[in-house]
């Protein structure tokens, strides 16, 4: 793996960070969005890349696809979680390192094949009430626009940790909306991907989405203008990866009528759409990932055409980020 930044995003001490940030986010639930993140993730570590996933959704749904929530209770809630690290940010505990809450799930990792590694910074119930303290925070602070800048950027700053320079990747689960701690990872990202569901919600919410990023992102680069710290500080210019779709509908394998018509629409946004969409499969969709194992790393698997779809995806992933950033 080789990663080449080209310096489009940055944190306000101006560093550029070693490692490739992605986020996986729609505003809308129920679109697959953790399935995409998890077996992403795993099939990238399974071709020999080091991939750290990052579940910042109170749902915690990415990190009980690895952890079982008794382990999750026993191992992880208390000290190993990035709750801790937004207590942290938020001065009420110690501060503490995205470094130092990074747990490698066991039964994924063993069935990886290469030299590649999966490992996870785990979320936490509580996440939701961390989102609207720091939102009470920046209201309640004496200079407004500061310290939302702050809040916003901190995520980026905290992934220059070098206990993450080991990385070629790090996939962020984001929580479906568009709170302060889904803004961080937007800042904290060289690209968005988006998982959508072909319905008319979904179609709907991504051009929503879109807007709220650009504004996000010009807010952001001006306040960098009178905040940042550094004059070396790096423009912050996430792209979209691409919309990938999910629990698509086939006939004579093509997607049907009704779910092609919202594919165009969302092409006719000027927005890249992965040509492989994953199918309908109750299964892959229905929740928690039986085992702690990705489907796509299952060597026996009830839907071997869903878990080649995966794989499919995969590949075009990193064709699209290619030309930028990643070579394999």
């Amino acid at each position: 793996m080789v990663r080449r930044h080209p310096g489009g995003y940055g944190s306000p001490s101006g560093e550029v960070p070693s490692v490739y940030v992605v986020s996986v986010i729609n505003y809308k639930g129920g679109v697959g969005k953790t399935t995409v993140t998890a077996n992403l993730g795993a099939e990238l570590a399974n071709r020999g890349m080091k991939v750290l996933l990052i579940d910042l959704d109170p749902q915690t749904s990415l990190t009980f696809s690895f952890y079982d929530p008794d382990d999750w209770r026993e191992r992880l809630r208390d000290g190993r979680t990035v709750k801790r690290w937004y207590d942290g940010l938020r001065g009420d505990t110690p501060a503490v390192t995205l470094g130092e809450l990074v747990v490698s799930p066991g039964p994924a990792n063993a069935h990886l094949t290469g030299a590649g590694r999966l490992d996870l910074i785990a979320s936490h119930l509580g996440l939701a009430d961390i989102d609207l303290a720091l939102a009470r925070g920046v209201a309640d602070g004496e200079d407004y626009d500061r310290e939302l800048f702050r809040v916003r950027g901190a995520l980026a700053e905290g992934l220059h940790d070098a206990a993450l320079d080991g990385y070629d990747l790090v996939l962020i689960d984001c929580p479906p909306n568009f709170n302060v701690v889904t803004q961080s990872a937007v800042i904290a990202s060289d690209h968005l991907l988006i998982p959508a569901k072909a319905d008319y919600l979904s179609t709907l919410g991504i051009d929503h989405l879109c807007g709220s990023v650009g504004e996000l992102v010009d807010r952001y680069n001006a306040d960098a203008r009178r905040f940042a710290t550094s004059r070396r500080h790096h423009k912050v210019a996430p792209d979209v990866a691409g919309v990938v779709f999910t629990m698509i509908q086939l006939t004579a394998q093509r997607p049907i009528a009704a779910h092609q018509g919202y594919l165009d629409q969302v092409r006719a946004l000027g927005l890249p759409v992965f040509p492989t969409a994953l199918r309908e499969n109750v299964t892959l969709f229905a929740g928690n990932t039986p085992r702690g194992v990705p489907v796509v790393l299952r060597h026996r698997v009830t839907s071997p055409v869903v878990q080649e779809e995966l794989r499919q995806i995969t590949t075009e992933f990193i064709a699209h980020l290619q030309p930028r950033e990643v070579t394999v």
